[in-house]
Order: structure tokens, then C-alpha cells, then sequence
């Protein structure tokens, strides 16, 4: 919503406000869910278990394509062929892409135009922008297309785990549903036409969980999706209260939009025992993977290539920034693009799900979520320090410096000076000893302006970063 009209919405009685986000549900619903989503779900299910030769033989020829529509309608891409003296028609393999420079961030927060495509009238987009948490936000424009593959991929993992559009949902992402200035339950609104409880993630207060507990206590919700940290944080009180959720169980979990860290992953599986299922992807559109039953991390060759630019490398994996190439927008194609998130790709194994695609070892967040020692090590998933401190609600590490690291904890029952002992011995373990180690008790963590939630921050520049 624009800032009058969520202002507006804010002095809403609460019915009313349910019928605002049910008529904003349903223009959602449209544009998801319309004819392209139908007819690319069935694309995707038909391919889902090709050879890996297939899988390759379709992506190389969405390659081709993808760069001839970008070199011929293209600002941006046009005048870089020129420049870089490559004729798009020489890229036709995943080999032939790296001959095409890297796009960088800066370029599209501060060109955007340029990266559009003039075939495409203003009348078929949708307008859109990422959150801005790593900077400035970026301004994007999407075709109902390319809505259509961003939810067919979502949706072909949901059927993986045996759920059906129309299944009744609960979700925790960043949406402003409930005003801030709101004391009392319902801290939660329902979009009827998308079938999902939209819970705010600006009221989980620990004198607030109780009610969400009890709404989620109630066997309706088929399966749950949204944040890590906010099913997690849920996820926690519930374990911590002793409720055991029987009947109310979801049948799967599914986790996107931040890096999934283990000791999340492990309280949400305890509590509901469920599969816990995450999702990488951008609001770029430009780079899409899934976890299967097996827990392993596919990359949708149909919507994307992924390339890594190494940091380290072996015979068997390759770990570093992720570069995605999509498929999905022709409004605003990413061909190279640097996303700024680090993972370890595996060059040689398969899946015991079947599936032949790309294989992930593991998403590691992005380059401000590494911890960078004095020594010039990259530390990142330092979630494994807090892997058995049942104590701790939940932490954040703060790097101020290069010499210098803020472990932000909200305690919980038992937390003491011991707690701490070990924290800094897991810590110690991983950044050495020549980094100083303080701690913050806090009441409660800090979240971006969309809830999202950074479980390392940095103050280090980009540069050092890098």
C-alpha cells in the first residue's frame, strides 16, 4: 500500500480491514495464478524428473533465447554486445555465457530503464521493488509471466510435499496487515481468494505469542510458509510453553527469503513434525532453487542458470557468489547478475529423490552475513554456534569491526554466565583469537523494515567484504 492508503487502512474497524486484504487478495490471486501459472505448473510437472541431458538441452535452448530477446530489445544488453564486441548469436551453452561480463547491483539501481525491454508497453507490467535492506532498493517491473514461473516453481515444490492449490495457509512474511498501533488479538488477517492467514511479523512480542499460539492451535492451516526467524521464533515459544500441537500440525513447512540456519530449521521441525522445505530466490526473478523430500537444494533449470564465482573450490564443490542468468521476465531479463548470496554448488552428485537437476549443498547467505577476521578469513552460517543453547530465544553476531564482534542474545530460561562460556568457545573455535567477543542482552532483536531478519550484521564495507 502507498502511505496515505495505509494510513487510511490503519483506521479501519477490523472487519473492514478484512475486506481491504481479501480485495487486495483477489487482484493478487489474478495475477499469480491466471492462465500462465496454470499452463507453466503443467510444464514444470511434465519435466520434473528428465535426465540431466534434457534438462540440459532445454535450458541452453531458454538460454539462446533469453539472449537474443535481451541483445535485440534491450538498452542495456544491446549496447554491451556492441561495446564487448560479442555477437549474441555465439552464446548457445552454459560455456558460451561466460563470455558475457558480470551485471552489476549498481548498474540496476541506478539504470533501471535501460534494463527494460521496448517491446514491452507499460499497460503489461507490474510494477515492483525489493526491500532495500543490503541499500538503496531496487525498482523492478514484471510481466504476468513471469509471475506465473515465480509461482509455478513455488508451487511445483508445494505438490512435492502433497499440497494443492486452494489448501488453507498460514503465512509470516512482511505484509502490513495489522496497524502498529494495535494492542489486543487478532494480530492476524485472512486473504480469502489466497486461501492464507497473513500473521504479522510487528507484534510477535513475547506477551503476544500466546495468542498466536492459540491460533495456530487450531486445525485449519494445512501447511505453514514464510520467514525462518519468524516461524522459528514461534516455532521456540511454542517448545518453551510445552504445547504439542496433535491435530494441528501442518502437514509442511515451507521457509523463503532468508537464509535458513539449522537451529531454526530444527526447532520448527521439533515442534510441528513436519518436513521443513526452503525455497532461494530473488525478487529479481533471476535465480530460483528448491529442497525436495530429500532435503537437497535443485536448481530450476526451466527458470534459471546458476553460476558460481568462486571463493573456493575443490573437485567435488565450488562455494561462492551466486550469478544468475533468468529466464522467467522478459520485462527486465538478468543475464550474469551478481546477486550478492554466497553458496556451495556440488559439480558431480546426485539425488536420491531422482530429480537430475543442479545440486546445492547449501545456501550461505549473503556477503554482509559473513563474519571477516582479522586474519582476512570469510566466516559464514554462524548459526552452528547456537545450535545447543536451548537458553537462547534467539541471537544475532554484529560485526562494528574487523577486531570486534557483538553477539546480541534475547535470553531465555537458564540463560546465565555459563551459557556465555560455551557461546564463546564455539565462537573462539571458528574466528580465532585475535577478534574481540561482547556480548548484548536484549529484549529483542532488530528486523528490517519488512521483518526480515539478519542473523550476522556487518558495518564493514563493501570492499572488505568482497
Amino acid at each position: 500500500m502507498e502511505r496515505a492508503q495505509q494510513a487510511l487502512y490503519e483506521h479501519l474497524p477490523i472487519p473492514v480491514q478484512g475486506l481491504v486484504v481479501a480485495a487486495a487478495g483477489w487482484n493478487s490471486y489474478r495475477n499469480r495464478f491466471g492462465a500462465p501459472f496454470r499452463r507453466i505448473l503443467d510444464e514444470l510437472s511434465a519435466s520434473d524428473f528428465n535426465d540431466a541431458d534434457t534438462l540440459r538441452e532445454d535450458q541452453e535452448r531458454r538460454l539462446r533465447n533469453t539472449i537474443l530477446w535481451a541483445a535485440d530489445t534491450v538498452p542495456h544488453y544491446r549496447e554491451m554486445f556492441r561495446r564487448e564486441g560479442i555477437d549474441p548469436r555465439s552464446i548457445s551453452t552454459l560455456e558460451d555465457l561466460k563470455k558475457i561480463p558480470f551485471l552489476e547491483k549498481e548498474t540496476v539501481r541506478t539504470r533501471p530503464e535501460s534494463l527494460r525491454s521496448e517491446r514491452i508497453p507499460d499497460r503489461r507490467t507490474i510494477p515492483a521493488h525489493t526491500s532495500g535492506t543490503t541499500g538503496t532498493a531496487l525498482r523492478l517491473y514484471y510481466t504476468k509471466e513471469a509471475l506465473g514461473w515465480e509461482y509455478g516453481v513455488t508451487w511445483r515444490q508445494r505438490h512435492w510435499f502433497g499440497i494443492e492449490l486452494g489448501d488453507k495457509f498460514a503465512t509470516f512474511g512482511g505484509q502490513h496487515v495489522v496497524p502498529f498501533h494495535q494492542h489486543v488479538p487478532p494480530f492476524w488477517r485472512y486473504d480469502w481468494p489466497g486461501a492464507r492467514m497473513i500473521f504479522s511479523l510487528y507484534h510477535m512480542s513475547p506477551q503476544n505469542l500466546v495468542h498466536y499460539a492459540s491460533e495456530l492451535h487450531r486445525p485449519v492451516y494445512r501447511f505453514w510458509q514464510g520467514y525462518p526467524s519468524s516461524i522459528g521464533l514461534i516455532s521456540q515459544y511454542l517448545l518453551a510453553v510445552g504445547v504439542e500441537l496433535g491435530d494441528a500440525a501442518p502437514a509442511a513447512v515451507f521457509t523463503s527469503s532468508e537464509t535458513l540456519l539449522d537451529f531454526h530449521r530444527d526447532r520448527i521441525a521439533e515442534v510441528t513434525g513436519a518436513p521443513v522445505a526452503d525455497r532461494y530466490g530473488n525478487a529479481e526473478f533471476s535465480v530460483s532453487a528448491l529442497q525436495c523430500p530429500a532435503g537437497r537444494y535443485h536448481v530450476d533449470t526451466e527458470f534459471c542458470v546458476l553460476e558460481i564465482d568462486p571463493h573456493e573450490e575443490t573437485d567435488e564443490w565450488v562455494r561462492g557468489e551466486v550469478i544468475s542468468t533468468g529466464f522467467a521476465n522478459r520485462d527486465m531479463p538478468f543475464v550474469r547478475y551478481r546477486t550478492g548470496d554466497i553458496a556451495t554448488l556440488l559439480k558431480h552428485e546426485t539425488c536420491s529423490c531422482g530429480r537430475s537437476r543442479p545440486l546445492i549443498e547449501r545456501i550461505d547467505g549473503r556477503l554482509e552475513d559473513y563474519v571477516i577476521t582479522p586474519e582476512g578469513r570469510r566466516i559464514g552460517r554462524m548459526d552452528h554456534v547456537f545450535k545447543d543453547t536451548r537458553e537462547v530465544k534467539e541471537a544475532q553476531i554484529y560485526q562494528p569491526a574487523i577486531d570486534e564482534l557483538v553477539v546480541r542474545i534475547v535470553p531465555g530460561t537458564g540463560y546465565d554466565g555459563s551459557s556465555e562460556q560455551r557461546l564463546t568457545h564455539e565462537l573462539r573455535a571458528r574466528v580465532g583469537n585475535q577478534i574481540q567477543i561482547r556480548y548484548e542482552l536484549r529484549e529483542s532483536l532488530p528486523r528490517e523494515p519488512n521483518g526480515k531478519f539478519r542473523a550476522v550484521a556487518s558495518a564493514l564495507s563493501e570492499a572488505q567484504l568482497r
